[in-house]
């Protein structure tokens, strides 16, 4: 048995929420966590794309930059990046075996063995480490609080993107309860910042960094950005800059502003912030799955939207980026989204719904979302496998005119079989 299969038959346990397990872990592995010097990025909608953003700045600035997501689209190493590139096959066999028997132990301590993505956590550290990173770049992996990432004492800057209503049977039923779960994250003394598109969820996580004595930057109050021609401009802690980014959406403005308030607080505590390699590394920043185009024609766009205020900005962006075109959307959900909001916000410009069911133990069945879709009034078809489903797809936009497009959206679990069945890849591209 591999080390990939051993850490996936950790899978068995799910998730648990609480830091108990991953500080065992941590112990037995010598704490590889507590000399990291770290951003820490949590939310709901964008994370993924900030963490990318800040570890291209620091990446190009000089700095040897650890980053570390999920999940993953095609390959489980994708999580573990230095510099851009993965963590080798040998590098990740090794770190798996030390963490796997530091799980055995912790097991015969605790009565339990640590989850998957505390073993992975912990295997993110101990490379990092190892490999004497300057930086790390690290992203929550749900909710924030109890979130295994957040064994971490004292992240340089802590940043929240805008939260939406996701996970809600685990992070609860309110903006607000789901906002103060994720700003858990937040440290005493530490910088942090936000931007939020709800009322509800800004407030919660001002009374937490105020009961922390947080030094908490929101945007529209202490920082704001726009949308300029060619590029976006910001504004704040005494730092005025338009970037030329013609290739950003209007989607990636938000986290492009999350990520350069994040940069400015790391300057206030003494790391430089060049303009000019702000400018170059983002604009060379690629986060795949996030409206990637993976065919040219016809068009066939990927999304990892999956919650309703990702469904908004991406409808948005379609509709600016493409007025004229069609679209057959193929998707497929786990079973803590909410698609049937979903589904009326994609519904204006959706011509023909393929639903499927994402290759995860957590799918959502195929037949409760074509359900939510006929009640919308959208014609839609039922594949269950996602293979037959895609090939479907395809087949119907060979056939169709050139104004239509197939974008396959919903889930990144989705996403990511899609897209290496699309482009024949085992993972992604280097960051």
């Amino acid at each position: 048995m591999n080390a990939k299969t051993k850490l996936d038959s950790l899978e068995q346990f799910g998730w648990r929420f609480g830091l108990e397990s991953i500080q065992a872990l941590l112990a037995e592995l010598h704490q590889p966590e507590s000399s990291l010097k770290v951003v820490h990025v949590a939310g709901s909608n964008g994370k993924g794309s900030t963490c990318a953003f800040i570890a291209s700045y620091l990446k190009h600035s000089g700095y040897k930059t650890g980053l570390y997501t999920s999940p993953h689209l095609c390959d489980i190493r994708e999580r573990f990046r230095i510099n851009g590139t993965w963590i080798s096959n040998r590098d990740f066999n090794r770190h798996a075996g030390l963490v796997l028997k530091a799980c055995r132990v912790v097991k015969k301590k605790l009565g339990h063995s640590p989850t998957h993505f505390e073993a992975l956590t912990a295997m993110a550290f101990s490379w990092f480490k190892e490999q004497k990173v300057d930086w790390v770049v690290l992203e929550v992996g749900l909710g924030g609080r109890l979130d295994a990432t957040n064994v971490i004492q004292k992240p340089a800057v802590s940043l929240i993107s805008p939260i939406g209503l996701e996970h809600q049977n685990i992070l609860g039923k309110s903006i607000e309860k789901i906002a103060w779960e994720k700003a858990g994250i937040l440290k005493e003394g530490c910088w942090a910042a936000t931007i939020q598109n709800h009322v509800g969820s800004l407030m919660a996580i001002e009374k937490t960094a105020k009961e922390k004595g947080v030094k908490l930057l929101a945007g529209g109050r202490d920082f704001k950005f726009k949308r300029e021609r060619g590029g976006f401009r910001w504004e704040g802690l005494g730092f005025s800059k338009s970037f030329n980014l013609p290739g950003l959406a209007d989607y990636q403005i938000v986290n492009a502003s999350l990520g350069l308030a994040g940069i400015q607080c790391l300057r206030a505590q003494g790391v430089p912030c060049d303009s000019k390699i702000v400018e170059k590394s983002f604009s060379i920043m690629r986060w795949p799955g996030r409206v990637e185009v993976v065919r040219q024609k016809p068009l066939v766009l990927l999304d990892g939207a999956h919650n309703p205020d990702a469904a908004k900005a991406l409808v948005s962006f379609l509709k600016k980026k493409y007025p004229q075109n069609r679209w057959i959307v193929l998707n497929g959900f786990l079973k803590d989204k909410d698609y049937r909001s979903f589904t009326k916000i994609m519904n204006p410009i959706t011509r023909l719904s393929i639903v499927t069911e994402p290759p995860d133990e957590r799918g959502e069945e195929g037949s409760k979302v074509f359900a939510a879709w006929e009640k919308r009034g959208v014609k839609t078809l039922l594949v269950k496998e996602w293979e037959r489903a895609l090939g479907l797809a395809l087949n119907k936009l060979e056939k169709l005119d050139p104004s239509f497009s197939l974008l396959i959206t919903g889930s990144l679990y989705l996403g990511g079989a899609c897209r290496q069945s699309l482009l024949g890849l085992k993972g992604l591209d280097k960051i």
